[in-house]
């Protein structure tokens, strides 16, 4: 198992500010977080929704220095990315940055963060785009998690309603909103609250020089700024219904320890380290036979000042008050036995792919730990404390799923060699892996199995997808450990629904196999691997789940959300790839503006790409009404972009940042029908520049719409229902 970390300094900045800096010498971007010590539980009780508008309104008004980009549109259009987030406690600001334009990126921001610029139009805008999202994200998981979280509150804490805001909770003068927007800012947006954190191949010292230079932007802290800590928000209340599980977790339940307002900070950051050790195995002796899985948390978004355990399997009430008791001794033994922090050196989870966001999830931590300031030493894991959430069984979601049928298990597409991933990383040379595909299916694999095998010093990575399922498995003796895997594992039919439906829509822009297919990093043991996984395919794949309404009910169901997405699919030579990317990086901003600001088509509106052979592009917007006259404006918007292309704008590749993230790709590039991923690519201008004439005559435009309901259908024209 490759484990990687990174130098790491915290310091004190200007003002008293707290910053972070880590040191990756094989980026080639920055990732930067500034986060405020500051949420949705700190705002009026009377304006639901004020700090998600101010989060919104920081990044998307006029930038002083660029009066026509916002944070947004800046970062879009100079291949850089940023999001932000507001959860209960903590706020953050987050983007990554090219490291030619780090400096100016980082000071920007910081800038716009310290003093921003607030119009009323911006704010009108925001509380628009708000609602739009609260409306796509109703029926949501997210959206029952939380007011399961709300529902455990205290009656008079005012985490007992929802904060997200909409346009009715922010539906105040907009002189008065910009007046209630400024007082927050003022209250919570300054040294005492925000803190800084970078990674990048920066030495330590001029990392901190710039943090230093971002920090002194703000003001100083506010005297007597005792608003920090955490009130308690649990009630007496000890189980609440919890969100339907909708993917392939038949039933489950979920544990909260609520944390003592008493614990101190460096406790808190123990609790995070906790959760990534407890997820390596360490409960499977505690759990009854009727348990699958478990995944632990600390401080789980909506719910930060908790540490939260997901489990899959069915309980109970009398086995759940059981196995509250036995899982409070044990994770209190774990979390006295832990090793003391090293400081110095940042380690993300063992099975992090995508390094950013995991650097974004640290810096999160370490601003809620500012927020935990006790002295108490006692064990934060109390049986007595614990709150349930027990989903009703009889609510959850089955799923569109397609007819009984079986698998063509004759043809199995085979991989075997390191197809220059030790490129990427050279650790990769000496490390064994397996990966296996399965169209049109989900798998299911035997009780604990990933757990156990984590125990073993085996990651296994699994992904869910409307075009089938794949598990890979990374570590000494992977190959084994994949054959043993499936001869335990199950296939159903049923379709997963993870996310918002834009997002659901998204996932079909990646070209997969029709057949199952494996890939190992080295023969031994492929054979057997082989057989297993022809033995599962084999097997009859029984229909689950609902059957999907038909098309012409669709425009009937009440409150029913649309996604739609425009696609240009091309045969996928290198030049048609790098094309696609680099309109991807260009489109992103002008599409989103158009789309969410002039047009007002909804709250989601993105550019991904799906690389392979055949590659696509895909346009999305996910609308609550009028899906016909969207999709003829979202025609109208991609149309306009491709006729002022300009291919000869830089285009910078993006390598893998983690050993893990160097094998997904290559293994996606594989089931994609090429053998190199875009960033091991040569770059050649002048076959771009003939490709973008030839789109016309290769391209292939296509609608794809996915119902709230669950259906799914293409068109090449409007909208026909």
């Amino acid at each position: 198992m490759i484990k990687q970390g990174f130098p790491q300094t915290h310091c004190t900045l200007a003002n008293g500010m707290h910053g972070s800096v880590a040191h990756a010498t094989h980026l080639t971007r920055a990732h930067v977080s500034i986060a405020i010590a500051a949420g949705y539980l700190d705002e009026p009780p009377n304006l639901p929704g004020l700090a998600h508008l101010l989060e919104h309104v920081v990044t998307t008004a006029p930038l002083a220095a660029s009066p026509n980009s916002s944070l947004l549109t800046w970062f879009a259009q100079h291949q850089g990315s940023l999001n932000a987030q507001t959860d209960d406690h903590v706020t953050d600001i987050h983007f990554t940055a090219p490291l030619e334009l780090l400096e100016q990126a980082g000071l920007m921001a910081a800038a716009q963060l310290a003093t921003p610029n607030i119009p009323q139009q911006v704010i009108h805008n925001e509380v628009a785009a708000i609602d739009a999202e609260w409306q796509a994200r109703q029926s949501s998981s997210t959206m029952r998690e939380l007011a399961a979280f709300a529902a455990l509150a205290d009656p008079q804490h005012i985490g007992a309603g929802c904060r997200h805001g909409n346009a009715q909770t922010l539906a105040q003068d907009l002189a008065r909103l910009h007046n209630a927007l400024a007082v927050f800012h003022q209250r919570h947006y300054h040294a005492g609250r925000v803190s800084i954190a970078l990674i990048s191949p920066w030495g330590i010292g001029p990392m901190i020089d710039l943090i230093q230079r971002m920090a002194a932007l703000f003001k100083p802290p506010i005297d007597g700024d005792g608003t920090r800590m955490i009130a308690p928000r649990w009630g007496r209340l000890h189980s609440v219904d919890g969100p339907a599980i909708t993917s392939d977790v038949a039933s489950g339940m979920t544990l909260l320890w609520p944390l003592p307002p008493t614990l101190s900070g460096s406790q808190f950051l123990a609790l995070t380290q906790l959760a990534s050790a407890v997820n390596q195995g360490l409960l499977i002796e505690q759990l009854p036979p009727s348990l699958n899985d478990y995944c632990a948390t600390a401080a789980p978004s909506g719910a930060t000042d908790t540490f939260h355990l997901q489990l899959s399997g069915h309980l109970d009430a009398a086995q759940r008050e059981a196995l509250a008791v036995a899982l409070s001794e044990r994770l209190n033994s774990l979390l006295a036995a832990l090793p003391s922090q090293d400081e110095s050196l940042w380690q993300p989870p063992t099975n992090t792919e995508q390094l950013a966001p995991a650097w974004f999830t640290h810096a999160r931590h370490q601003a809620l730990a500012r927020r935990f300031s006790g002295t108490s030493s006692t064990p934060p894991f109390s049986s007595s404390s614990v709150r349930f959430l027990v989903p009703d069984v009889s609510t959850q979601s089955k799923g569109c799923v397609t007819e009984a049928r079986q698998i063509d298990a004759t043809s199995i597409q085979r991989w075997c060699g390191h197809y220059g991933v030790s490129d990427d990383f050279p650790s990769l040379a000496d490390t064994a892996w397996a990966a296996c595909f399965i169209p049109k299916a989900m798998m299911t694999l035997a009780p604990l199995a990933e757990k156990r095998l984590a125990r073993q010093g085996i990651v296994v990575q699994q992904r869910q997808l409307a075009q089938g399922s794949w598990v890979m498995t990374l570590g000494a003796d992977a190959v084994a450990a994949m054959g043993t895997l499936l001869e335990s594992a199950s296939l159903t039919a049923k379709t997963p629904a993870h996310g918002l439906l834009a997002q659901q829509l998204l996932q079909r822009l990646m070209p997969f196999p029709d057949t199952p297919a494996l890939w190992v990093s080295h023969s031994n043991g492929a054979e057997a691997f082989g057989q297993a996984l022809r033995l599962l395919v084999s097997q009859p794949i029984a229909a689950s789940g609902d059957k999907c309404p038909s098309l012409g009910t669709i425009s009937e169901t009440a409150n029913a959300s649309t996604a739609i997405m425009r696609t240009l699919r091309l045969p996928g030579t290198p030049a048609q790839r790098w094309l696609l990317a680099l309109a991807e990086q260009y489109h992103s901003a002008a599409f989103f503006q158009q789309a969410r600001y002039e047009h007002q088509l909804g709250y989601v509106a993105a550019v991904r790409r799906g690389d392979g052979a055949p590659c696509s592009l895909g346009y999305v917007v996910q609308t609550a009404d009028n899906a016909e006259g969207v999709a003829a404006t979202l025609t109208n918007i991609t149309d306009r972009l491709w006729q002022t292309f300009d291919e000869h704008l830089p285009s910078m590749p993006v390598p893998p940042e983690t050993p893990l993230a160097a094998l997904i790709t290559q293994w996606q590039s594989l089931l994609a029908g090429t053998t190199q991923p875009l960033h091991r690519l040569p770059w050649d201008q002048l076959a771009l520049s003939e490709q973008l004439c030839a789109v016309g005559d290769q391209g292939r435009w296509q609608t794809h719409w996915l119902d709230s309901t669950g259906r799914y259908w293409v068109s090449d024209c409007s909208y026909k229902p």
